[in-house]
């Protein structure tokens, strides 16, 4: 007997309608928070008594909300297996963002702030349809490799730009994500969005704040006025913000799987995108009128836009090498380091003299006396006078009368 889940965003909706945070959902399913948000992020699914846990919570949790007057999300039932994956994230279209995320009853602060942001959200949805649903990686690790990368690559290098506004950090974030993907390929594979696995990690590298060391740190505007003002725009927003408004308006992810994937609750990233396009429309003024000119804007420069000094990535097969040669390189830089620590560590034991020092004397009666121990080796200063002729001083004879 199978059950049927609601779709990832759902889930997560349930529990924090719920008041429940990952740690508290995940200890009463008795699993992990990673393994909690793996599932509500549908990069993996429940089995077996998991399977069975999960859709008793997440029915418990409908029943509840259904009696709140909340979202109407599908309450599991017991069905027949599915026939494929949950459909990725960016299936879902943008007209289903302003979701209502009520909080608990017990928070009347928190759920009239959420019910605001809700409110200001929806009029303000992205037109666009988001970027299609993403094809099946074929044949063995390399081709797919290959495929991931030639799709994803250029889309990646001008989501990591308008993060960050250097070209050089955007290009090393995206071979720095691509090489983490190669490296967790079997996971990648399996992902039912490779192309998100991919995309969260190149933003949280192109976001480091290392990433601006080593000459690679200068920042570089577009050509186009239009493009460098809304670049601009962007650079004066804090990180977690920008990242939201870059996820939910120019990819074109939901709310919900916005809020997944910078690590937030669904009511923090409509805070954060709120405030977001406040700032954007002080620096904007056109956008005061149509604002959703932002996302048509930000998915024309994620489609075609070009990237200063045009930094194009390396070939599929070219990247294919480098992540090669890039995991070879390290394995070799740890058996060295390993084989340097194991040479020194057998040179100290080889060198150290193991001679156990000798105890310390004791005091008996006022007298220092050489504690009990192996006998030292006796010295020439340590042995008696020899006796006989020609030894020592001479002696003293009486002369003769």
């Amino acid at each position: 007997m199978t059950h049927a889940l609601p779709s990832a965003a759902d889930r997560r909706l349930l529990r924090e309608r719920a008041g429940l945070t990952r740690a508290q959902a995940a200890a009463r399913l008795g699993v992990s928070a990673q393994t909690l948000r793996a599932w509500e992020r549908g990069r993996s699914r429940p089995h077996g008594r998991g399977l069975e846990a999960y859709a008793g919570l997440l029915t418990e949790l409908t029943r509840e909300g259904t009696g709140a007057g909340a979202v109407d999300v599908p309450r599991p039932v017991t069905a027949a297996p599915p026939a494929e994956i949950p459909h990725p994230v960016a299936a879902t279209p943008p007209a289903d963002i302003p979701r209502p995320v009520a909080a608990p009853p017990t928070t009347p602060a928190s759920a009239h702030a959420t019910t605001t942001a809700q409110a200001a959200l929806a009029p303000l949805t992205a037109l666009a349809p988001p970027a299609d649903e993403p094809l099946p990686l074929p044949g063995p690790p390399e081709t797919a490799f290959a495929t991931l990368y030639a799709r994803a690559a250029p889309g990646l290098l001008r989501q990591a730009y308008l993060l960050t506004s250097r070209p050089r950090v955007a290009l090393a974030a995206v071979l720095s994500g691509f090489r983490q993907a190669w490296e967790q390929w079997p996971e990648v594979a399996r992902d039912p969005d490779p192309e998100g696995w991919v995309r969260a990690v190149v933003h949280e590298s192109a976001l480091s704040p290392w990433r601006g060391f080593g000459g690679r740190g200068r920042r570089a505007a577009p050509a186009d006025a239009g493009q460098a003002a809304l670049a601009g725009a962007l650079l004066r927003l804090p990180p977690p913000h920008r990242r939201v408004v870059l996820l939910y308006e120019g990819v074109g992810l939901d709310l919900p799987e916005t809020a997944a994937e910078v690590e937030a609750s669904t009511p923090a990233a409509a805070h954060r995108l709120l405030h977001a396009r406040e700032s954007l429309t002080a620096a904007l003024p056109e956008l005061a009128d149509h604002p959703e000119q932002l996302a048509v804007r930000l998915r024309a420069f994620l489609a075609e836009g070009e990237v200063p000094g045009r930094p194009a990535p390396l070939s599929p097969e070219t990247a294919l090498a480098d992540v090669r040669l890039s995991g070879r390189a390290r394995t070799g830089a740890a058996l060295t380091v390993a084989g340097l620590l194991a040479a020194s560590t057998l040179y100290a034991v080889a060198t150290t003299d193991s001679t156990p020092p000798p105890p310390p004397a004791t005091e008996v009666d006022g007298t220092l006396t050489p504690a009990p121990g192996p006998p030292h080796p006796a010295t020439t200063r340590d042995r008696p006078p020899a006796e006989g002729p020609g030894t020592g001083p001479g002696r003293l004879v009486p002369l003769g009368g």
